[in-house]
């Protein structure tokens, strides 16, 4: 039997900040789910496969505090031109964290280091 990954779920402290960071430098239209005064977080599917983001708080007792110096989970995102994101970001305020020829590394605010490259 073969397995397909299905998701990928994040936690943060902040998941309203998390989620625009990502809608505004990924590029992600997330969907958000729920309602103010019950469970409440954010996803995108795609192909099949979806990308959520949680509150750690609500999300399970042992995701929190979320580990700020954990890098247990990377995602990585492809980008079609490597000056132009530069220019994005440069833009946005945004601070690289790492880059080479092809990949070029932020920090989320929960401090996950995330990676966009051309590969």
């Amino acid at each position: 039997m073969k397995s397909a990954l299905r998701g990928i779920f994040l936690t943060s402290e902040d998941p309203p900040a998390t989620a625009a960071f990502y809608r505004d430098v990924a590029g992600l239209d997330w969907e958000e789910v729920g309602t103010g005064s019950g469970y409440v977080y954010w996803k995108l599917d795609r192909d099949g496969v979806q990308l959520a983001l949680h509150d750690a708080k609500a999300f399970a007792t042992h995701t929190h505090p979320a580990l700020r110096e954990s890098n247990l989970t990377h995602l990585y995102f492809q980008i079609s031109d490597h000056k132009t994101f530069l220019e994005k970001l440069v833009v946005m305020n945004v601070p690289v964290d790492s880059q080479d020829d092809v990949v070029i590394t932020v920090v989320d605010p929960d401090g996950r280091r995330v990676m966009f490259g051309t590969a």
